[in-house]
């Protein structure tokens, strides 16, 4: 089965936003590895479906300038929120892989 690996976005209420599509995991592993300045750390409560990479960043707190923002998002704002983690996984295609929840 086809898969994409994509960085997932997560902020208030639960809601999850893929930012980025990456060619394979190691790849996408590299890229937010630099573009977080950490390692991801390798969760396994998720790893049906292959490897889960969390990286914790609180964008509203941790992102002087935006530096971090401007290379997930096209644009952004954080007056009610902001994404706080992210979440690297292969997802299959033509399957759901986000939630979302406002309340």
């Amino acid at each position: 089965m086809d898969k994409v690996t994509v960085l997932i976005a997560c902020g208030t209420n639960d809601l999850e936003i893929p930012c980025r599509l990456f060619e394979d995991f190691e790849t996408g592993k590299q890229i937010c590895d630099k573009i977080f300045s950490m390692e991801g750390e390798k969760i396994f409560k998720l790893s049906k479906s292959g490897d889960v990479v969390r990286y914790d960043k609180d964008l509203e707190d941790d992102d002087e300038d935006g530096v971090i923002s401007k290379q997930l998002f096209t644009h952004f704002s954080y007056s009610c929120g902001s994404a706080y983690r992210f979440i690297l996984k292969e997802v299959p295609f033509n399957t759901k892989f986000v939630g979302f929840d406002l309340d």
